[in-house]
């Protein structure tokens, strides 16, 4: 009994040492269970991971929370699965706040950074840059603390305000589409569909009461019902502080104010924006917060241009980068004994001169060949977003040298003048007379109505990720980090 009584003591005596020591020693903070903080990035920024590879982070809403390795960056509208972790660094700050914040700071013309607040003193900071140029001599923390009192003192205001309206719903349509595009609240920020080409539509903002104060309903306002009823002057909206023209204004069905206004300059890559209204009636006043909105790119190459570059008369020429393909396809719809013949080693890709035989409509202009498939542009069976990237470029011309991407002049001339691009897209007609299936017959200013936008537009391409990583093996020379 005497030796079981003293191992209980000796394992009480372990277990109290043990007490004691966890109590006096520093603890790591745990952030597992923290409240989440919330960054807004308004711009396309660069940053690395922990690993050296760059990623590219869209604008928008994003948690910050803290990893092993760095922060990590979750977008706010979509789930857990989408999110990175970016390189970042510890340091301390003498702020109080009682929960963690997120800031994002510009420190120079270039420079963005993310800084994250603990209420324990300690802060973490990743250096990021528009141009996609790192400098890891640089990524020592060094924001002014007087930068980082100054930001919070801004957002205290802004909070302490208390605004009579909130924005509702908000919607755009576009001129020729019946679809009209819906936006929708996402914790703290707002996300709208926003084509990425169009560069004007008719935007309608809803407002109402705000929150702690659902019973002003401004249909109920005897004051808002008059300026309504009579289109008087004192209804504004303001588009990132800035009044725009006279909005067209009425009631919803849960007597929300509607007023809608015409934007132009409103393509996807113009977001964010920050709308308010403000009511004047008399002495009275309402008005709403200033709310940022965040655009979604809405991809018109992917839902207009993708089903005329992924038709037949487009794929089946891209396909005959060989030999022994064009020699297939000809024998195949001419048959075998016709021309060309296995043996004839002229049937091959860009040879005008050989092809110029049957293919000699005098609108050619020595442009009638197939692609080599050296050129990597047989995009059969390819997604919207790797045919757009494609075409767009940089690729591999005739002689296998890699290209820059095609500018505004060279787009016009290959849509509007190449020969081989009319045919496939209006004519169909081939050299014995068969008229082959196209997307717009005989209709090219069809053509040209629907290509010419997106070229103006600078032919954006489909995105489906807020990040975008590259490996700095594959990255172009003025995004490789700098030391």
């Amino acid at each position: 009994m005497s030796i079981i009584r003293s191992f209980i003591v000796l394992m009480s005596s372990l277990g109290c040492l043990a007490f004691l020591f966890a109590c006096s020693t520093p603890q790591s903070t745990n952030t597992s269970n923290q409240e989440a903080a919330t960054v807004e990035i308004d711009k396309q920024v660069h940053f690395l991971t922990p690993d050296g590879e760059d990623v590219v982070v869209s604008p928008g809403a994003y948690e910050v929370k803290i990893e092993k390795d760095g922060l990590r960056l979750i977008a706010e509208e979509g789930t857990g699965s989408e999110s990175t972790v970016i390189d970042a660094e510890a340091a301390k700050h003498e702020e109080s706040v009682t929960h963690p914040t997120a800031m994002m700071l510009s420190e120079e013309e270039d420079r963005q950074i993310i800084t994250l607040l603990l209420p324990d003193g300690q802060r973490w900071e990743a250096l990021g840059s528009e141009s996609g140029v790192h400098s890891r001599a640089a990524r020592r923390p060094r924001t002014a603390s007087s930068q980082i009192k100054q930001h919070l003192t801004i957002r205290n205001k802004i909070n302490l305000l208390r605004p009579q309206l909130t924005l509702s719903t908000v919607s755009v349509k576009y001129r020729g589409e019946k679809k009209t595009h819906h936006g929708r609240k996402s914790k703290s920020t707002w996300r709208l569909p926003v084509n990425d080409t169009h560069n004007s539509g008719s935007f309608t903002f809803s407002w109402a009461g705000y929150p702690g104060n659902r019973t002003l309903v401004p249909s109920k306002i005897g004051d808002i019902q008059n300026l309504v009823k009579r289109k008087q002057c004192c209804i504004k909206v303001l588009i990132n502080g800035k009044e725009t023209p006279a909005p067209r204004m009425s009631f919803g069905k849960s007597g929300t104010l509607q007023t809608t206004i015409q934007l132009s300059q409103a393509r996807a890559k113009t977001w964010p924006k920050t709308v308010k209204v403000m009511v004047t009636k008399g002495q009275r006043k309402w008005e709403s917060a200033v709310t940022k909105i965040y655009a979604t790119p809405v991809s018109y190459y992917a839902s207009v241009l993708h089903q005329i570059f992924s038709h037949d008369r487009c794929t089946t020429c891209h396909t005959l980068g060989t030999h022994d393909k064009i020699v297939e396809m000809h024998q195949t719809r001419l048959g075998a004994a016709s021309y060309p013949h296995e043996n004839n080693p002229e049937a091959k890709p860009h040879n005008p001169t050989f092809c110029g035989t049957c293919h000699n409509a005098a609108n050619l202009n020595n442009e009638w060949f197939s692609p080599s498939a050296s050129q990597g542009i047989n995009w059969k069976g390819w997604n919207a977003s790797q045919v757009c990237h494609k075409v767009t470029g940089p690729f591999k011309n005739k002689d296998g040298v890699v290209e820059p991407p095609f500018d505004h002049a060279r787009f016009d001339h290959h849509f509007h003048d190449d020969p081989r691009i009319l045919w496939a897209v209006s004519d169909g007609m081939t050299p014995f007379g068969n008229d082959l299936n196209v997307p717009l017959p005989d209709n090219l200013n069809a053509w040209f109505n629907k290509v010419d936008p997106w070229v103006d537009a600078g032919t954006p391409c489909p995105t489906y990720s807020k990040f975008s990583h590259r490996n700095r093996g594959t990255l172009p020379r003025n995004l490789v980090p700098q030391r």
